[in-house]
């Protein structure tokens, strides 16, 4: 049934069959993978999988995308999806629906995010608790609200992981928007009230996904970019070989707690 509004973005049908599916023959063959890993870093993805016992299951090609690999990597004894991650929220949900089409049912993303608070340092984890949905693909899959909230249960269990790796992180809310030149001023602050300590592309359309379907969803941010303050802060990494370093870690720690969530 269909959510009648005079703006078209508010239109939600709660009808679960579309015209098209991501279910098709070349995935079925490769279903019965229980987790899957987004990374949004492709160089890393690829040192990663080389790293391990992989075999390529899909890709993706189009939009102008060079063909990039989906993996299936034997991971400590247990096959985990790992699949390239691609900015905004309506390729945030096509990777999703993929995932799906695979079989998985836990579903971890990493990947880096504008801080809105200066104390959050370039590198420091980030677990979203709710994603402000200031993006367009969300309300395709999840009736229109302010927020997409996430479970506490999976939000405990990857803050103690991290606890028990002795690393740092803050947990908080997120803003997910498409325009990243519109990012001002007035809304900046507006998020902060709201209580966001980060901006990103994808989480807000990650997690009305994982709702749709009933699959559980994590992700782990890295601060990037500082927002926060008169004016836009770059803050590179200490050098390459550190960045380098730091998100292969990220990704092994991801491979590790998904099968945990």
């Amino acid at each position: 049934m269909i959510n009648e509004s005079e703006f078209p973005i508010l239109n939600f049908d709660d009808n679960k069959k579309a015209k098209l599916s991501a279910k098709k023959h070349d995935k079925v063959e490769h279903q019965g993978i229980d987790y899957g890993v987004i990374c949004f870093d492709l160089k890393i993805l690829e040192k990663f999988a080389q790293t391990y016992p992989f075999r390529v299951i899909g890709g993706i090609k189009g939009c102008g995308i060079t063909l990039l690999n989906v993996y299936a990597v034997n991971f400590n004894g247990t096959e985990i999806i790992l699949h390239p991650g691609i900015a905004g929220g309506p390729w945030a949900a096509g990777i999703m629906e993929d995932l799906v089409a695979f079989g998985c049912k836990k579903i971890i993303a990493i990947g880096g995010v504008g801080v809105l608070k200066k104390e959050i340092a370039r590198g420091h984890l980030i677990i979203p608790t709710s994603a402000v949905r200031q993006e367009g693909t969300s309300y395709h899959y999840v009736k229109p609200s302010k927020y997409i909230e996430y479970s506490p249960d999976i939000i405990n269990k990857m803050c103690e992981y991290l606890k028990e790796k002795n690393l740092p992180f803050v947990c908080g809310r997120t803003w997910t928007t498409d325009a990243i030149y519109r990012e001002t001023e007035d809304l900046i602050k507006l998020r902060e009230k709201e209580g966001c300590v980060c901006v990103e592309m994808e989480n807000a359309a990650f997690g009305a996904v994982a709702q749709f379907y009933n699959i559980k969803f994590g992700q782990i941010f890295y601060g990037g970019d500082c927002l926060a303050g008169d004016m836009w802060d770059k803050r590179d990494w200490e050098s390459e070989d550190v960045k380098q370093r730091a998100k292969f870690e990220l990704l092994k720690l991801a491979m590790e707690m998904v099968t945990r969530i």
